[in-house]
C-alpha cells in the first residue's frame, strides 16, 4: 500500500514553503491529493507520487553560477541604459531601477538555464538570441549546433521565467495573437533569484561605504554572499496549448492572457526529446 502523508508531512518532504507546495497541487496541477471524505477534512498525499515529482524536479534543475548572473546582468544593464537620458534622472526610472534589473535578469538567466540543461542531458548545443534589439524579437534560441555546423533551428523557441512560486506560465494576448511576435513552441522556466542580489554582488563595497555608520554592527553577519542560483525548466508545450483567460486564481488580467498550469508542461525525458527532435 501507498504510503499515505498528511499536507505538513509532504510539505517537510518536499522542501516547499506554504504557499509554494499550496500553488503547485491545488493551482499548478504539479502533484494530486488524494481523495478526501466527501471532500472534506485533511489533505494526504502518496509519498511515491510526491517522490517521483521531486526527484524530476531536481532533475529539470540547473545551477547558475557567477558568470551566469554576470551575463544576464550585462545584458540588463545594457538593456537600462540604452534608453537613458538624463532628464530621466530622478523620476520613475531611477525607482523602477531594482524592480527592473530584477525582471531582465530573471529572463536571462532562464534562457541560460535552458542551454545548459539541453547541453547537460542531451548534449545539445544552441545559441541564444542576447543582442539588444530596439523591436521585439520573440524567437530566443537561433541556432543548433548539429555535425559540427550551426543551422537555424526548424521552428521558433520563446523562453519565458517566472518565480519559483508562480503556476502559470503566462503569455500576453498579443504574443499570441499576433503572428509575427508568437512562437511555435513556449518553455518555461522558475530561477529562484534573491530579491537581494544586487547587493549580494555589491557586498564589498556596501561595506566598506557604511562600515563605520551606526547600525553597521547590527546587520554585518546577515549580508549574504553571493551563491549559485537553482533554476527549475519546468517544462516546454506548443503555444496551441495555451488558453485564453481573463484570469487566474487570485489575479484578474487587464484584458486576457493565454497560460497553461505548470502540471500540465510536457517535461518528461521522452518530452523533451520530442522538442530537439523538432528544433
Amino acid at each position: 500500500m501507498p504510503k499515505s502523508l498528511t499536507k505538513k508531512e509532504a510539505i517537510e518532504f518536499l522542501g516547499l514553503d506554504d504557499k509554494t507546495f499550496d500553488n503547485y497541487f491545488k493551482t499548478a496541477a504539479e502533484f494530486p491529493c488524494l481523495e478526501r471524505n466527501g471532500g472534506k477534512g485533511r489533505f494526504h498525499f502518496d509519498e511515491e507520487i510526491l517522490r517521483q515529482w521531486k526527484e524530476s524536479l531536481a532533475w529539470r534543475t540547473v545551477d547558475l553560477d557567477k558568470e551566469d548572473y554576470a551575463l544576464a546582468l550585462d545584458f540588463a544593464l545594457a538593456m537600462h541604459f540604452r534608453s537613458y537620458v538624463q532628464s530621466d534622472f530622478g523620476t520613475g526610472r531611477q525607482r523602477e531601477f531594482g524592480q527592473k534589473i530584477t525582471n531582465w535578469v530573471k529572463g536571462q538567466l532562464g534562457e541560460i538555464a535552458v542551454k545548459k540543461f539541453l547541453k547537460r542531458d542531451f548534449d545539445l548545443d544552441i545559441v541564444l538570441d542576447f543582442n539588444v534589439h530596439d523591436e521585439i524579437v520573440p524567437q530566443d534560441i537561433v541556432g543548433v549546433l548539429e555535425n559540427g555546423e550551426m543551422r537555424v533551428p526548424r521552428i521558433g523557441v520563446g523562453i519565458k521565467a517566472s518565480k519559483p512560486k508562480n503556476a502559470f506560465l503566462i503569455l500576453g494576448a498579443n504574443e499570441i495573437n499576433i503572428p509575427t511576435r508568437r512562437s511555435d513552441v513556449y518553455i518555461y522556466c522558475r530561477p529562484d533569484i534573491p530579491d537581494d542580489h544586487l547587493l549580494r554582488l555589491t557586498k564589498k563595497d556596501i561595506t566598506e561605504t557604511v562600515k563605520n555608520k551606526p547600525y553597521y554592527s547590527s546587520y554585518k553577519n546577515l549580508m549574504p554572499d553571493f551563491a549559485n542560483i537553482p533554476c527549475e525548466v519546468a517544462g516546454w508545450c506548443h503555444y496551441s496549448d495555451l488558453r485564453e483567460v481573463s484570469g487566474i486564481p487570485g489575479q484578474d488580467f487587464d484584458g486576457t492572457r493565454f497560460v497553461k498550469e505548470s502540471g500540465y508542461l510536457r517535461k518528461s525525458r521522452g518530452e523533451w526529446g520530442n522538442f530537439i527532435r523538432k528544433l
